[in-house]
């Protein structure tokens, strides 16, 4: 099962049908082509400070003695863009004004859809589960709503 995140854009509602749904994993798009993938999500600085990290690896990669160092500078970051990449995408939107709508829980992206989208046509958004999140991930509500698979008790 995988965690989706479903944030909505300033001044809606809850469920509203412009919501994003972004996946919690890692990104192999990130992973190959970093700067693009930045650059395509609209991080700006991060996408020039992952270019100048690599710059510095590159240079280091032609000294004879530090070469490696400089490829595992340049493997790293890469890394790091791919694990992080959806963090960067969610506080990137949660920057401008969108907020944390729910969590789903769910085998793929297409199932997630359908039960945040099912539970707007049900129309009853109180009969949902919560579960807690940080303070961070809610925009000023203390629980967003949990849909999927798993069940919580509440109490």
């Amino acid at each position: 099962m995988a965690t989706f995140l479903v944030l909505i854009p300033p001044g809606a509602k809850s469920q509203d049908e412009d919501a994003r749904i972004i996946r919690d994993r890692f990104s192999w798009i990130a992973f190959f082509l970093p700067y693009l993938w930045l650059l395509w999500h609209r991080a700006w600085l991060a996408a020039a400070l992952v270019f100048a990290i690599e710059a510095l690896g590159a240079a280091i990669i032609d000294h004879s003695v530090f070469g490696l160092a400089g490829l595992g500078l340049c493997f790293a970051t890469n890394l790091l863009v791919a694990l992080e990449g959806p963090t960067v995408i969610v506080a990137d939107l949660k920057r401008r004004g969108w907020a944390v709508d729910a969590v789903i829980s769910a085998p793929d992206r297409e199932t997630a859809e359908e039960i945040y989208y099912m539970d707007i046509m049900a129309g009853e958004p109180e009969t949902r589960r919560n579960v807690s999140l940080p303070a961070s991930e809610t925009s000023g509500r203390r629980h967003a709503p949990m849909l999927g698979l798993v069940g919580f008790k509440e109490g």
